[in-house]
Formats: C-alpha cells, sequence, structure tokens
C-alpha cells in the first residue's frame, strides 16, 4: 500500500499537477473505479458526504463534491475529492490509519467523469504536487532503504563454562560442589548490588513524562477545548495560546486547523505544556 491512494488497482493519472490545476487526477488501472484509501496516519480536517450531483459551475470547496481532507503526523495534509454520494465513512475528528478506506470515486461537484482528484498541502495549506510526495513515500518504503538491524556481536567469553579439573597428582575435585560453592557466590554479589542500586519507582517515571506533555488518548471528538478540560487543564484562550507557542504555532488565532493540529498532539501524548 506504499504511496497509493486506491485499495485494489494501480493508479493511472488523468491530468497531471500544474500551475493552473494543482492536484492530479486519477482512476484505477484501465479506467477502472475503486475505493479511496488514506495515503498515510493521520485525523480526519474535514469529511463532506451530502453531496448527491454532479455541478460544472461549483467553485471553491463546493466544487470538489464530497471530499475528506487529513492532516498527517508530519503536518502535511491529503485531500480526496468528487467522491460518491453516501461513500465516504469517515468524519470529522476520527483517526485514520495508512490504507484505511475512507470513500469510493465518484464524480460530484465539479467534475467530468469519475475519477479521483488528489492533492497534498503544506501545514500551512500551500499545494504542491503529489506526485512527488508519492514518489517519496514509495522510495522510503523501499526494503534497501529501510534501516537494518545490526547483529549483536557474540560474546568471544564462553557462556556457563565449568570448572577445568586437572588430575595430575592432585586429588579431583567434587564438580557440584565447586558449581554449588560458585552459585552461592554469584547470589550474594548480585544481592549486594541490588542493594546499593538506586530504585526508581514506575509512577516516579510517568510523573516526569507527564510534566512534559499533555495527554488525552480517549478523548474522540473534535475539541481541543473539551480534549483539555477531559484532563483537568486549562482551556481558556490565553493558555492554548501559551500551548501552541510552546509547540510550535507563534501565530495562534484559534483556527480550526490550529486547534486540529493541537488536538492531534493532545491525543498522541505529544502535546508540550506551556
Amino acid at each position: 500500500m506504499d504511496g497509493q491512494v486506491l485499495m485494489n488497482a494501480e493508479e493511472l493519472i488523468t491530468q497531471n499537477y500544474s500551475s493552473s490545476h494543482k492536484a492530479i487526477d486519477l482512476v484505477g488501472e484501465g479506467h477502472s473505479i475503486d475505493d479511496v484509501v488514506a495515503v498515510s496516519d493521520g485525523i480526519v480536517e474535514v469529511a463532506v458526504n451530502t453531496v448527491k450531483t454532479t455541478n460544472t459551475n461549483a467553485r471553491g470547496t463546493a466544487s470538489y463534491g464530497n471530499y475528506v481532507k487529513i492532516i498527517h503526523n508530519d503536518g502535511t495534509k491529503s485531500l480526496y475529492a468528487h467522491m460518491k454520494y453516501g461513500s465516504v465513512s469517515v468524519k470529522a475528528g476520527d483517526h485514520v490509519t495508512k490504507g484505511q478506506k475512507i470513500g469510493h470515486m465518484g464524480n460530484t461537484g465539479n467534475a467530468h467523469g469519475i475519477h479521483l482528484h488528489f492533492e497534498i498541502r503544506t501545514s500551512n495549506d500551500v499545494r504542491v504536487n503529489p506526485t512527488t510526495y508519492l514518489e517519496k513515500q514509495v522510495a522510503a518504503n523501499k526494503p534497501e532503504n529501510i534501516p537494518k538491524e545490526e547483529p549483536k556481536p557474540e560474546s568471544s567469553k564462553p557462556q556457563n563454562e565449568e570448572p577445568k579439573i586437572t588430575t595430575n597428582n592432585v586429588t579431583t575435585p567434587d564438580v557440584k560442589k565447586v558449581t554449588d560453592a560458585q552459585a552461592k557466590s554469584n547470589s550474594v554479589v548480585q544481592n549486594t548490588q541490588k542493594q546499593n542500586e538506586p530504585t526508581v519507582s514506575t509512577s516516579a517515571k510517568a510523573e516526569t513524562n507527564s510534566t512534559e506533555f499533555l495527554s488525552n488518548p480517549n478523548y474522540k471528538y473534535g475539541s481541543i477545548v473539551d480534549g483539555l478540560k477531559g484532563i483537568g487543564v486549562d482551556s481558556s484562550f490565553d493558555y492554548r495560546e501559551e500551548i501552541a507557542h510552546a509547540n510550535g504555532i507563534d501565530n495562534y488565532m484559534g483556527t480550526y486547523d490550529q486547534n486540529v493540529h493541537l488536538l492531534f498532539l493532545l491525543k498522541h501524548g505529544k502535546l508540550k505544556k506551556a
């Protein structure tokens, strides 16, 4: 599923990205119609499923017909437009995973025939070439580009080596007694080491983590205000502005996009405290 936005077929580009068409239009291999899937993990920012017909006079977001817009973990956004009425299977605020079905190809909005209009946007909603984005995804997931775990070097020292016993005019010691004595000695050393080691409780570790980030993984809705209230955190605009600044948003205005991004971080336990 690397780099794919159609579930069962290879994508065929029917219109490329250009200055006047900042997207690519896709159909399935052999001009087939297919289910549409999320190109990467993320949270649904917008989902429209109420448009029943084609309207070649539609402008703005209405030209998309039924569409889904997803914000991904790195801030990149993807948009899937002209989907069939009643086929959109997600809603705003839903978590989606790479390859998850989100709808079916259609011709709603300003469309000429059934196809998928696919956009990639930066975190600031600047539309960029989706082909470049998909090619990078495919390249990143090639086997030769996936880091391999280095094999651990084998110890040159034999494990559990039994004591050597010589018989040159020396009484042979009892092997079992020697082994038992060593085991007792090792046990004493280990117990002494454990007594001298500083102990760190799991609650102390959790407290250290909680002092750095805010987390509400059980919140399933779409309001950053309610998400913060749910864990007893100040949800006022002033404090949200401070949190936004701590998480790289310097011009926080409480816009929908900014709040969705903060909520995404909160649900994943990555929202830095102010």
